[in-house]
């Protein structure tokens, strides 16, 4: 039997699908609004800022190391170390920059618990275990055990 036009496309979609879909809709919408939002206060109160902009923006043009930016900005920064940066600046302005760019970055994660939660509900196995595997390696990269960079 044929298919009329106003009936194509209208296939059932996995509903694990849809639950990733709408969870990474959602968290790039906020950390949108969150980036929109966030260099307005970096620029309005760059004293409550954990890193000054005057004082990096002024570090970079002049051509300094990274050593020497970090140095100017007044924070003790080592690599690796971002996520003690990050709760400790959390409610300053950059920090709040900074949580949307982790909040976006982490949409993935955010979205495979309810998918993953869906494919248990279906009795999925396969894609259960990839999608648990999967976090796990965000969390991983997340914590630094593993990256990209080497």
């Amino acid at each position: 039997m044929r298919q009329l036009p106003s009936e194509r496309g209208k296939e059932e979609q996995a509903k694990a699908q849809m639950h990733y879909g709408y969870v990474v809709h959602g968290i790039t919408i906020a950390s949108c609004l969150i980036a929109l939002a966030a260099p307005v206060l970096i620029l309005s109160f760059p004293g409550a800022n954990l890193l000054n902009p005057n004082l990096i923006f002024g570090a970079i043009f002049e051509g300094q190391s990274p050593y020497e930016i970090w140095l100017s900005a007044g924070v003790q920064f080592e690599p690796g170390d971002f996520w003690g940066l990050f709760w400790n600046g959390l409610f300053a302005p950059d920090g709040f920059a900074m949580f949307g760019i982790v909040l976006g970055c982490s949409s993935a994660l955010w979205a495979l618990l309810p998918s993953a939660w869906s494919y248990a509900k279906e009795k999925n196995a396969l894609y259960l275990w990839i999608s648990v595997f999967i976090v796990f390696l965000i969390l991983l990269a997340m914590t630094g055990i593993i990256n990209m960079a080497g």
